[in-house]
C-alpha cells in the first residue's frame, strides 16, 4: 500500500515515497490520537453501492481489512447502528497479539468496547454483540426513553443501556454519554442512516472512505440514508489518500463552512 497524499509525511511516522508499503497505523494516527473525535470508516464502489448482495463483504479488498483492522486499533470504542449489526454479525471485540500491542503503542486501552445505537432495542441478549466481552468493555446500547421496558430489561443484563432522548436517539446525546464514559476517539461503522444523523447533526470530524474498483451497478445504496437534509451539504476536505491495487482509500475531515450554520439540535 503506497500514500499518494500527503506529498511528505515522513515527520509524521509514515513514508510516502515511491511504492514503499506505508504504516497504516502510523497514517491513520497522524492528528488523530491526542484529540477527541468522530470519525466514521465506510467501503463503496466506484459507482456509489454500499454492498453487494446486502452486505459490505463484497466490497471489501485486502487493503481496505488493513484499514479497517487500523481504524479499530486506534479507536477508543467501536459505535454502529443496530440494523447494521445484526446484518454484518457484529460481535464483541478483544484485541490480542499483535493487535493489542499496537493499540499499547499507540497510547490505546486494552478493552475496545461496542456500542449499538438502537430505538426498538430488537436484539438478542443471548447474541454475539454481548457475549463474549471483556468485563471492562460491555457492550453498550444507545436507546431511548420510551423504548420498549422488557426488551431493556433483558439487554440490562448483559450490556448498558443509556437514554438518549426522550423518544429518539439523539445524536448528539448518544455521542455525548460516550465521551462522558471517557470514550472520546470513536469510531462509527455504519450504517448509512446513522452516518446521515450524525453528519448532519454537525458531529462528524472525519470520513474514511475506501473505494473498491468495481462497478456495483443499480439497486445498492448510498454510505448515507434516510431523509433530505434541510439545510445543505457538508463540506469536507481530502486531508489523505492511499492506494493498493486500484482500490483507493480516503481521510476526509470536516471543513469549516461559513456559508451554512450547523442545525440547531
Amino acid at each position: 500500500m503506497r500514500a499518494l497524499l500527503p506529498v511528505t509525511g515522513c515527520e509524521a511516522g509514515f513514508d510516502t515515497g515511491g511504492d514503499v508499503d506505508v504504516d497504516v497505523h502510523a497514517f491513520y494516527a497522524a492528528d488523530w490520537t491526542e484529540q477527541a473525535g468522530l470519525r466514521a470508516n465506510f467501503v463503496s464502489s466506484v459507482d456509489g453501492a454500499v454492498s453487494v448482495d446486502g452486505l459490505s463483504r463484497g466490497l471489501q479488498t485486502p487493503g481496505d481489512n488493513r484499514v479497517f483492522a487500523a481504524l479499530r486499533d486506534l479507536a477508543d470504542v467501536v459505535l454502529v447502528g443496530a440494523g447494521t449489526a445484526r446484518a454484518e454479525g457484529y460481535r464483541t471485540v478483544r484485541p490480542a497479539g499483535e493487535r493489542l500491542r499496537l493499540r499499547r503503542e499507540f497510547g490505546f486501552a486494552d478493552a475496545l468496547p461496542l456500542a449499538v445505537c438502537s430505538s426498538a432495542l430488537r436484539l438478542d441478549p443471548a447474541g454475539p454483540m454481548f457475549t463474549g466481552a471483556a468485563p471492562e468493555a460491555r457492550t453498550i446500547v444507545l436507546t431511548h426513553e420510551a423504548a420498549d421496558p422488557e426488551r431493556r430489561r433483558a439487554l440490562s443484563k448483559v450490556a448498558d443501556v443509556i437514554d438518549c432522548g426522550a423518544s429518539a436517539v439523539e445524536p448528539l446525546r448518544a455521542i455525548t454519554a460516550l465521551r462522558d464514559r471517557g470514550l472520546t476517539r470513536i469510531l462509527c461503522e455504519g450504517g448509512p442512516h446513522l452516518l446521515a444523523s450524525l453528519g448532519y447533526a454537525g458531529l462528524l470530524d472525519e470520513l474514511c472512505l475506501s473505494i473498491t474498483p468495481l462497478l456495483a451497478g443499480p439497486g445498492p445504496g448510498r454510505v448515507s440514508a434516510g431523509e433530505p437534509w434541510t439545510t445543505g451539504p457538508r463540506p469536507f476536505a481530502l486531508a489523505g489518500l492511499l492506494e493498493q491495487d486500484g482500490a483507493l482509500f480516503c481521510r476526509y475531515r470536516s471543513a469549516p463552512d461559513t456559508d451554512q450554520p450547523a442545525p440547531e439540535l
